[in-house]
């Protein structure tokens, strides 16, 4: 508030007089402050109109439906042309290009033979023989393996684990002993490496260091086989019954 009569707002007042005050505006107020801000906005947004107006690739339609239109047309083609990622999976099986090249080549390599290939599982394996049984997807025929036949491992001593999804090629060659074709050249789904056997991953592990691949050596491994419990170095000093 300020009075009048009185200069640059003092407080002193003639005598016998009524003073009489004006509000002036506080241009520090909320008020104020709000209505400077939305003036200072809008004239940026002029100046941005009149800026864009003056670019050789600038026009009110651009400037308000956005530079989407400008853009080169080879930038529109490729992104009309890009395709989802479930769209490129489902092309090539669910996986990637690169696995999918891998799997038609394991396919060409497989159509060289006179065997058929097919997809199993590993029934059962015995280490200390080297041997294991192998049944189709189909679950129709089981068919005999031996170690030689285990074509990739990631191992030198070749092993096979119980349910293990693998493939091979199933023939007609009769073992005499089981009574069953045997299974060549078993490898993992699509050629891909055999996990091999828990129990000797175990065996390696108690070992010590865990070795790199292909670089196991199986005799070097103390392996239980057997009754070993009834043997005098597993009684831990406790005699024989």
């Amino acid at each position: 508030w300020l009075k009048l009569g009185s200069k640059c707002g003092s407080p002193v007042a003639s005598a016998g007089t009524m003073a009489s005050y004006v509000k002036v505006a506080d241009p520090h107020s909320r008020a104020n402050v709000r209505t400077m801000g939305l003036g200072h906005l809008l004239l940026a947004l002029a100046a941005a109109v009149a800026v864009w107006n003056f670019l050789p690739t600038g026009s009110p339609e651009t400037f308000v439906e956005g530079i989407a239109t400008h853009v080169a047309r080879d930038v529109n083609v490729a992104r009309w042309n890009a395709k989802p990622a479930f769209e490129i999976r489902s092309r090539y099986e669910g996986v990637s290009r690169s696995r999918y090249l891998r799997r038609l080549r394991h396919r060409r390599w497989c159509a060289q033979f006179e065997y058929p290939r097919t997809f199993g599982y590993v029934l059962k394996w015995n280490d200390t023989a080297g041997e294991g049984i192998v049944i189709d997807q189909e679950q129709t025929q089981k068919y005999l393996v031996i170690r030689d036949e285990i074509g990739k491992a990631y191992h030198n001593h070749a092993t096979l684990q119980t349910t293990e999804f693998v493939e091979f090629f199933k023939t007609d060659e009769m073992d005499e002993v089981s009574g069953l074709p045997l299974a060549k050249n078993v490898t993992g789904p699509h050629g891909t490496y055999t996990k091999g056997s828990y129990e000797y991953r175990e065996i390696m592990l108690r070992a010590g260091n865990f070795p790199k691949r292909w670089q196991d050596n199986f005799e070097d491994y103390e392996v239980k086989v057997g009754e070993w419990w009834t043997q005098p170095k597993w009684r831990c000093g406790y005699p024989a019954k």
